[in-house]
């Protein structure tokens, strides 16, 4: 991200990330506080607890197929982008409460996805992932989004992480599971341009 920043030539830049881009936008703002104008995390977690609060859920509310293709997520073994297609199928109905599988078709043509970085990532550093103690030395002003149902980023853990940045905003999506784009679109980009507007 920075040396894209760089390559662009530009100065500060808001940086926006949801769920596991939430983490990346985290990690930059700490590391490169002086670059970013605002910071907008979505669904996302401070921490490598939300694999053991997101298997616990799992095991409580989902299908057996659910719970038997998770396992991917789990162990960072996808081998191509067609299991990765599948998991996101099987599982759609925990990531939004209005899942709309023909959506989901017409958004995953445009997505570009990549099993390799879903590996790097839940096979090895997010289960020790931990930038908690560092949130406070966030400077630039932020918004945090959690949905209320959200199965795999919890929202306790947005409370977290807008207590942890000081003067952050917190916005609980009541109606959103982790997919609150899909679930509460027009108020998620309501709040974020507010936000932009607002918070200068």
């Amino acid at each position: 991200m920075e040396a894209l920043r760089q390559y662009l030539g530009l100065e500060k830049i808001v940086v926006i990330g949801s769920s596991y881009g939430g983490m990346v936008a985290l990690s930059y703002a700490v590391r490169y506080q002086k670059n970013v104008s605002h910071l907008i995390v979505i669904a996302t977690a401070p921490d490598s607890r939300f694999l053991q609060k997101a298997q616990a859920v799992l095991a409580e509310k989902g299908t057996e197929e659910q719970k038997a293709i998770a396992q991917r997520l789990w162990d960072g073994n996808f081998e191509n982008e067609e299991q990765l297609r599948e998991y996101f199928q099987v599982m759609g109905s925990m990531y939004a409460l209005n899942y709309d599988p023909q959506l989901r078709e017409k958004a995953w043509k445009r997505a570009i996805v990549s099993p390799d970085a879903i590996n790097e990532a839940f096979g090895g550093f997010l289960r020790s992932y931990n930038i908690l103690d560092r949130l406070h030395n966030i400077t630039a002003p932020t918004l945090v989004i959690a949905g209320r149902h959200d199965w795999i980023c919890a929202p306790e853990l947005s409370e977290e992480i807008a207590r942890a940045i000081p003067n952050a905003d917190l916005r609980i999506f009541e109606n959103s599971g982790h997919a609150i784009a899909g679930d509460e679109r027009e108020v998620l980009l309501d709040a974020i341009a507010g936000f932009l507007v607002y918070k200068r």
